[in-house]
């Protein structure tokens, strides 16, 4: 056994972080995980900014004697000297759909946090431009951060109840299949403990959050991939193959490509039993049409995404980006602004 005390890191988070608040499709006996869906703190600032601008607006449009007529001027008539040239059209389109809606319910903002918005512009922290394809920023490196520090806690608290600690000359590996989520540790701990870990860590839904949660802070904020362990090749084969699983119940590993479809062992007609099942026609087309390309050479396994992540007295870290969220990797985030709430729009 290693037997060492946790590091101060642990006893430094901020009070009042949930560390029960795990993902809402979380199985029995689960214990670690960060739940994305919530608001964060930068979702209530985004959505008091667009509330506040679309009210002021309402209000100046609802001052013209046909207040549809000067909305459609200054979003859809290029010719009007109302027209918002200095947006983009994206920008026109959302303000237009925003503006208009609040006109028919009479003054109700229901919008979300687009932050390509231009009435964001003056807010370089959550502003990401004039284009719709950027969209929405859900995962910022601060709530990336935020969940590490909580999934590294809840990590520490099941070790701790389990009568495991790390030494700070510890260095872990968790490696986590994409298909499975089956965790495995190796790393410079003995034999017994490194088994423990990996038994704890395989409750539940332990091991598919920290995948996922690995896998979100391998993305920039544009959601590029920035870990040497990923690319969209492996990225398309996992997405590929829950599809399949989740709509047919078979594994796409194990069909066999003939005559223009996949056979299952058993026999079925997979890509038949796909178009069946499938949710709708754009989805089948979109995964029929990928699993055909993975057809010509068959599946490979070297683009499965599995996942590595380190683990030593500090916590989780990232293996193969050069910007982590681990402890002693996170520096680069000091540069970050903090003083989103002072601009002004």
């Amino acid at each position: 056994m290693v037997t060492v005390n946790n590091s101060d890191y642990y006893n430094n988070i901020p009070a009042g972080r949930d560390l029960n608040n795990l993902p809402n499709t979380s199985s029995a006996d689960t214990t670690v995980g960060y739940q994305y869906d919530g608001l964060t703190e930068e979702d209530r600032f985004v959505q008091k900014v667009l509330q506040e601008h679309y009210d002021k607006v309402y209000k100046e449009n609802l001052s013209h004697s046909d207040p549809m007529a000067y909305i459609e001027s200054k979003y859809c008539d290029v010719t009007s000297p109302n027209f918002c040239s200095y947006m983009t059209e994206d920008q026109r389109s959302i303000a237009y759909r925003n503006e208009k809606r609040m006109l028919q319910t009479g003054g109700k903002y229901s919008a979300g946090f687009a932050r390509y918005d231009y009435a964001l512009r003056n807010y370089k922290d959550v502003y990401t431009g004039g284009s719709r394809s950027v969209g929405y920023v859900r995962n910022t490196d601060r709530e990336k951060q935020y969940a590490r520090s909580v999934v590294n806690q809840q990590i520490s608290n099941l070790l701790s109840k389990n009568g495991i600690s790390i030494s700070k000359q510890a260095d872990l590996v968790f490696s986590i299949d994409p298909y499975t989520y089956q965790l495995t540790v190796s790393g410079n701990a003995d034999r017994d403990t490194l088994s423990q870990i990996e038994t704890l860590l395989n409750e539940g839904d332990n091991a598919k959050n920290i995948w996922t949660h690995a896998w979100i802070c391998m993305h920039d904020a544009d959601n590029e991939i920035v870990n040497s362990q990923a690319n969209m090749t492996k990225a398309n084969q996992y997405s590929l193959w829950h599809e399949v699983y989740e709509t047919t119940g078979y594994d796409a590993r194990n069909a066999t490509y003939r005559n223009g479809t996949f056979i299952a062992e058993d026999g079925t007609d997979l890509l038949a039993l796909f178009k069946e099942k499938a949710k709708n026609g754009a989805g089948y087309e979109l995964y029929s049409n990928r699993w055909l390309e993975y057809a010509k050479n068959g599946w490979k396994k070297e683009n499965d995404l599995v996942l590595k992540i380190g683990f030593d007295s500090s916590g989780l870290y990232d293996i193969g980006q050069e910007r982590g969220y681990g402890a002693t990797q996170n520096m680069w985030m000091k540069g970050i602004s903090q003083s989103i709430f002072e601009a002004s729009v």
